[in-house]
């Protein structure tokens, strides 16, 4: 049942040397191949990418259909997520998203291009769903020591948003995200989404309630923004995400400002 992946791989392998002497040029590491991959239509034209507001119910379905089509070449494979669809399809604070966000230090190349066949074929099976709406965009913003620590922290703790018979989804460590929210919301750049304060009141209280439900010293958000982002928290954007941090949960404060 893996003859796929083996296939992949092993042709992989051999693009990854040289012809003339056999050596090795670059691991498949080197190199991420991005999911979801260009596409041609049958008459050769390239497919145009779709992006469409999915509920969580058919973000299940295309879950399950991975983790189906996983199994049946012999992987189990294991990502981890950040984005609306932990909103959807975790926290229930949002009824749509238009993808799932994932990445992992963890896979090479040829389980990268398994996944994406993966999810090609859930999209053909499942109309609903977009072309981008599994994919590994958010390893552009990663620095390779810290998607490698992400992916290795995010296994420990050990909270999934998603687990199949060839498929484990879990969630990135909620400094993480926070951090991502925050640096949105400071820069303005134009990105910035009504819901996005709303985000980082209620990751940073996941954070809280996964750390002996205690307020978080401003010092070390600090610490977050500086390691995952490079960037400085502004006193007036944490201000911000306080009082709606106590709108959300009856008063009581987040964070040591």
């Amino acid at each position: 049942m893996n003859d796929l992946y083996n296939r992949v791989k092993r042709h992989h392998r051999a693009r990854s040397r040289s012809p003339a002497s056999g050596l090795v040029i670059g691991s498949p590491q080197d190199i991420k191949i991005a999911i979801p991959r260009n596409r041609n239509d049958e008459n050769g034209r390239p497919i145009q990418p779709v992006t469409r507001d999915v509920d969580s119910e058919t973000l299940r379905r295309g879950l399950d259909h991975v983790s189906s089509f996983l199994a049946k070449h012999g992987q189990r494979m294991e990502v981890v997520a950040v984005g609306g669809a932990v909103n959807t399809l975790f926290l229930r604070t949002r009824e749509k998203t238009h993808d799932i966000d994932i990445f992992s230090s963890e896979l090479d190349n040829p389980s990268r291009i398994l996944l994406d066949e993966a999810a090609h074929d859930a999209r053909k099976r499942i109309p609903a769903l977009g072309t981008d709406w599994l994919n590994t965009e958010t390893e552009m913003w990663m620095t390779g020591p810290a998607e490698k620590e992400l992916t290795h922290v995010a296994a420990e703790q050990n909270v999934r948003l998603y687990e199949g018979q060839g498929l484990i989804v879990y969630l990135a460590p909620w400094d993480y995200p926070f951090t991502g929210k925050v640096h949105r919301i400071q820069t303005g750049d134009g990105n910035v989404r009504d819901y996005d304060l709303a985000d980082a009141a209620h990751y940073m209280h996941q954070y809280i309630l996964a750390h002996s439900n205690r307020s978080v010293k401003a010092g070390m958000i600090q610490e977050w923004a500086k390691k995952w982002r490079g960037y400085e928290v502004k006193a007036s954007i944490l201000a911000r995400i306080q009082t709606k941090y106590k709108r959300h949960y009856g008063g009581r404060k987040a964070m040591d400002l």
